[in-house]
C-alpha cells in the first residue's frame, strides 16, 4: 500500500475567527462588487422566463437563473435584501441571450433603478419601461419586487403615466355620412 502523508490540523484561534469578517468588508459606496453579474452562493436564486415587448425589439427567452447583486456599478439590487428581482432577471437575460444592452439610472427619490434603454429602445417623456411579473404590473420598484422560480417576467415599453395615450377623454365629433 502506498504511503500517503497525513494532513496536520492547523489550530485556529478566536482572534483569527474574529478577523475573518473584517477581510470580507463591504465595498465602498459606488464600487462594483466582485460577484457582480452572477448570483452569489448563499443568497436566493430563481429560474424565471424573461420577455421584452413594446418597442421595435421583441423577445421571449428561455430560462434565466438570476439572483441579487450590485448592478450598473453602484447599488445592490435585492428585494428584502436577499431575493432576486425583475431587474436582475433582465440583466441576466441580456448577459445570457444578448438582448442588445440594458441601461438604467439610479433614482435617489425612489431608492431604485429606472430602466431607460433595452436593445436601443429608449424611454422618454411619453413612454417608459414597466415590469410585469406573471402578467401583473409591479407596484414597487424593480429592485424592491421579489421574484421566485417559475415566474414570468416581462418588460414592456408603454405610455408613461400622465402622458397622452392617444385615447383621450375628449368627445369626438359625430361622423358625417357622405352624400351621393
Amino acid at each position: 500500500m502506498p504511503h500517503v502523508p497525513a494532513r496536520r490540523a492547523v489550530p485556529v484561534t478566536a482572534a483569527a475567527l474574529l478577523l475573518a469578517p473584517a477581510l470580507v468588508a463591504a465595498a465602498p459606496a459606488g464600487a462594483e462588487l466582485p460577484d457582480a453579474g452572477r448570483a452569489t452562493a448563499g443568497r436566493s436564486t430563481a429560474a424565471v422566463r424573461v420577455a421584452v415587448t413594446g418597442g421595435s425589439y421583441t423577445a421571449s427567452v428561455g430560462l434565466v437563473r438570476t439572483g441579487p447583486r450590485t448592478l450598473f456599478g453602484g447599488f445592490y439590487c435585492a428585494a428584502d435584501g436577499i431575493s432576486p428581482t425583475p431587474l436582475t432577471a433582465l440583466v441576466d437575460a441580456d448577459r445570457i441571450y444578448h438582448l442588445g444592452g440594458v441601461r438604467a439610472h439610479w433614482d435617489p427619490a425612489t431608492q431604485d433603478y429606472v430602466v431607460t434603454v433595452i436593445h436601443g429602445d429608449a424611454a422618454d417623456s411619453t413612454k417608459q419601461w414597466n415590469a410585469y411579473v406573471n402578467e401583473k404590473k409591479i407596484t414597487t420598484g424593480p429592485c424592491h419586487t421579489a421574484i421566485k422560480g417559475g415566474d414570468k417576467v416581462r418588460w414592456t415599453l408603454e405610455a408613461a403615466s400622465g402622458a397622452a395615450s392617444g385615447t383621450g377623454t375628449a368627445e369626438r365629433p359625430p361622423r358625417r355620412r357622405r352624400e351621393r
